[in-house]
């Protein structure tokens, strides 16, 4: 029975794969169930870390209680915050009625380009330009209405759904800034009880490398947020766009999005451009578009590097799989739950050939 055993025995290769399998069942459980209940607290306690600093440096300035300047601290963050959301919401208003107004004279150069390329066309292949305009334009039609039939009263059927999850995001806000006043209150002596526990090494070294994930990841995209939005500002300005800064800015935030990218902003200006007539402008929205993927392709894991130990392209996959997995939230929960799978594999691995 003992041969029989060693024969079919587990190499050391099957059993890490056999503990991949298992640690990502179990941070895709955690992730899928647990995750919801406990996110608020666990950004409660990573706020408390940030601001414990500066609010422990007042505190024995102006001996007030750090509860209260942790409150006062969020309080200023959170407003400036506000008006910043403001406004680029009020930006965006501006630029909507903008674009509205000049609708009209959009679908009427756009009738005069279609009937000119039909024209061409026809002249120089043969074919009926008529026939071809004709068709593009009942397709128009149809792409009209199948938007005001389909899309729009289902956007406007889930009403309810929105304003449920804004006040679901409302309470969640409400409860981080609690948690973060309540975690204020005692921080020192629970960081001194989480140090003391030497059963939480390991969940304490995985939140390190996760924070820093987070950290290099946020001042990546921060950066390259920047870095984008001013090529793509001063770019659109340069050749007469109105409203160039603010289709800059909208572009580089485009650009954070994974499977959005700045090409939903370039490409229809570029067309924009090319029905009215300004080739040259349409090219260099076209260019544009090259220059902001480069420069990404190129910044990105210069600014990220070997950092948090995992390759961009095992990134690209997380986010992918997290969308399938857990819907929009995937964009974050995806990078994260694969950062958790690698440093927990990591931790165990080192402490087996620790103890060997």
């Amino acid at each position: 029975m003992g041969v029989f055993m060693d024969k079919f025995s587990m190499t050391e290769k099957g059993k890490k794969y056999v503990q991949i399998l298992l640690i990502t069942l179990i941070v895709y459980l955690g992730m899928k169930f647990i995750s919801p209940v406990i996110s608020p607290f666990v950004i409660a306690f990573l706020l408390a870390s940030l601001i414990n600093l500066p609010v422990s440096w007042l505190h024995q300035k102006i001996k007030i209680k750090k509860s209260v300047l942790a409150g006062l601290f969020l309080l200023l963050i959170s407003g400036m915050l506000f008006i910043l959301f403001w406004f680029l919401l009020s930006l965006l208003w501006l630029g909507g009625k903008e674009l509205a107004g000049q609708l009209p004279d959009i679908q009427k150069e756009f009738g005069i380009f279609l009937d000119s390329c039909c024209c061409n066309l026809e002249n120089r292949f043969g074919v009926d330009g008529i026939v071809i305009e004709n068709f593009i334009l009942e397709q128009v039609d149809i792409m009209i209405e199948n938007l005001e039939v389909k899309v729009l009263p289902t956007v406007m059927g889930k009403s309810f759904d929105y304003i449920k999850s804004i006040v679901g995001g409302i309470g969640f806000f409400v409860i981080m800034i609690i948690a973060v006043i309540l975690i204020m209150k005692d921080y020192g002596k629970l960081m001194e009880r989480i140090k003391e526990e030497k059963d939480l090494d390991g969940v304490i070294f995985v939140c390190k490398k996760v924070l820093l994930y987070v950290k290099t990841f946020v001042k990546a995209q921060i950066t390259l947020l920047l870095i984008i939005s001013t090529i793509c500002a001063f770019t659109l300005s340069l050749i007469g766009m109105k409203g160039g800064i603010l289709y800059g800015l909208i572009t580089g935030l485009m650009d954070m999005f994974p499977f959005i990218g700045t090409g939903i902003m370039l490409m229809p200006l570029a067309f924009c451009m090319l029905i009215n007539g300004k080739i040259k402008q349409a090219v260099i929205c076209l260019v544009l578009y090259a220059v902001c993927a480069l420069t990404r392709e190129f910044l990105e894991p210069k600014l990220i590097g070997n950092k948090i130990g995992v390759w961009p392209v095992g990134i690209l996959f997380a986010i992918f799989g997290g969308i399938k997995l857990f819907g929009i939230a995937g964009i974050i929960k995806g990078p994260l739950s694969l950062v958790i799978i690698c440093e927990i594999c990591r931790y165990l691995w080192k402490k087996e050939e620790k103890q060997e």
